[in-house]
């Protein structure tokens, strides 16, 4: 893949705290925004371009990071909502990790949209369950099946930053989801190790993940781990 792109121009004039770069006024919160789309376009092509053997090994190496991340967090699945992603856009596919944990019996749940700018649903994922076409033709569970909250989270990264800040595929759903979730679940951001930025020039809005784990292994990150 080629080099990760240079900071834009305007970094210097950010302020940086705690949480990373903060715009300091709208213009360069519609410059920080146009940027990630750029980030977002170039990134998500690069996925994309990989052929279909390196994305499956890529997929393998990323459910044996995950593996190993859960065991060592937790004393087993089993009884816990684990909450994964239908892979689409060239995203990794965590599918037969996430099996292998329902047969392990934890709960696995799916991410639905059921009202566009809201926060995000969890519907039950049965074994054998009919998935149907949901928001940008995903199959995602039907209405029938349980609302559930889970206990972790993976979330699909476009880009990534060390702050475990992520870019996303641009609609906000994962930061306004957890936002709103009265007990934040464990929160693990999965993609490519080149993915990595500098920084997302993180905002208000943006939620930083307890964990980023790509091919590579588990990732550091400047927030205290949990």
């Amino acid at each position: 893949m080629p080099p990760l792109a240079s900071p834009p121009c305007y970094a210097e004039e950010l302020d940086h705290g705690v949480q990373g770069a903060v715009p300091r006024d709208a213009q360069q919160a519609r410059d920080v925004a146009r940027w990630r789309r750029a980030e977002r376009e170039r990134l998500t092509t690069e996925r994309k371009g990989l052929s279909v053997a390196t994305r499956a090994h890529v997929s393998f190496l990323l459910c044996e990071r995950l593996r190993a991340l859960i065991s060592d967090l937790t004393d087993g699945v089993q009884g816990r909502v684990i909450a994964g992603y239908w892979p689409i856009r060239g995203e990794l596919d965590l599918r037969p990790l996430l099996r292998e944990w329902r047969a392990a019996g934890a709960q696995l749940a799916l991410p639905v949209v059921e009202t566009r700018a809201a926060p995000l649903v969890f519907r039950q994922w049965t074994q054998g369950a009919t998935l149907q076409r949901g928001e940008w033709s995903i199959p995602v569970p039907p209405a029938s099946a349980a609302q559930v909250t889970p206990d972790i989270v993976l979330s699909p990264l476009v880009g990534w930053d060390a702050g475990g800040y992520r870019l996303g595929n641009g609609g906000g759903y994962y930061d306004r989801t957890l936002a709103a979730m009265s007990a934040p679940p464990l929160t693990i951001g999965v993609g490519l190790q080149a993915a990595r930025l500098p920084t997302i020039f993180p905002q208000a809005h943006d939620i930083a993940m307890t964990w980023i784990v790509t091919e590579q292994g588990v990732q550091p990150t400047r927030e205290p781990l949990k």
